[in-house]
């Protein structure tokens, strides 16, 4: 379902409305949303599922935000044999997106309505988990990213519906098993290091390839529940809320027509 119109995404008070919508959002703010994107337009009378579909639709049509590439990542990869997902702490960072298969590859977004002050950061804590990085980015940004971004990192330029390749992605060379055990919970050491969760004991008894082998591991079995609930649901999730039902694995029916 398409808007009548396409809204002035530009404006400050579209925006924030945008950032504070929420897929738990009832009829009436669905309609006060829509009413702030397409002023004079009178949105009444649409049951709640299209309320729904309307504000996705005017997302997709023309917001910039890092939702949008977020669900195209999604779309490229969720058939493919592998476990992903969104927003996982490295460090004092959170990657975007991140799949596991027989490597792993971190994603950090940068659309065109945020900077680039923390990509160095950022960089530097990604380089110390994942075997492959990629920085995908609005086209706007890429001067800058070449150059912050460590040589090893590929960079994908996003504008509209087209993705180019700038640089393809190189093996990491910089893991650090420690980083990589800090990032996962006491638990899963004890699961994945027979009974150990001392970080300091895992690095004397394991070397570093079978801290990274038993890491992969480990993600795949902290996403794989969530990840496969979106996979399965993918054709009722509106490409906005993909990452909402990611962390919420709950019926999309139940989401969007009640």
């Amino acid at each position: 379902m398409r808007t009548p119109l396409r809204p002035n995404f530009n404006n400050a008070f579209t925006r924030s409305a945008i950032r504070n919508y929420s897929p738990l959002d009832f009829g009436a703010k669905l309609t006060d949303l829509l009413a702030t994107l397409f002023p004079g337009i009178d949105f009444s009378g649409h049951s709640k599922a299209e309320l729904h579909k309307m504000v996705n639709a005017a997302i997709c049509d023309g917001y910039k935000g890092e939702q949008i590439i977020k669900y195209n990542l999604f779309k490229q990869v969720y058939r493919r044999n592998l476990i992903g997902a969104f927003e996982m702490k490295v460090n004092n960072s959170r990657v975007d997106f991140l799949t596991v298969n027989g490597h792993t590859t971190g994603y950090e977004i940068k659309s065109s309505l945020d900077n680039l002050d923390k990509l160095g950061k950022q960089s530097r804590d990604y380089q110390k988990v994942f075997e492959f990085n990629q920085i995908v980015i609005d086209e706007s940004h890429l001067k800058a990213c070449e150059d912050l971004a460590p040589k090893e990192f590929g960079i994908i330029t996003v504008s509209g519906n087209r993705k180019r390749v700038k640089r393809e992605a190189r093996l990491n060379p910089c893991i650090d098993p420690a980083a990589q055990l800090t990032s996962l919970t006491n638990k899963e050491r004890i699961i994945h290091f027979n009974g150990i969760s001392s970080i300091n004991e895992c690095l004397t008894v394991f070397n570093a390839d079978v801290i990274n082998r038993r890491y992969k591991i480990a993600l795949k079995q902290r996403y794989e529940a969530r990840w496969k609930f979106i996979v399965g649901h993918a054709e009722s999730i509106l490409p906005i809320d993909i990452q909402f039902f990611f962390n919420q694995n709950i019926e999309p029916l139940l989401i969007y027509e009640y």
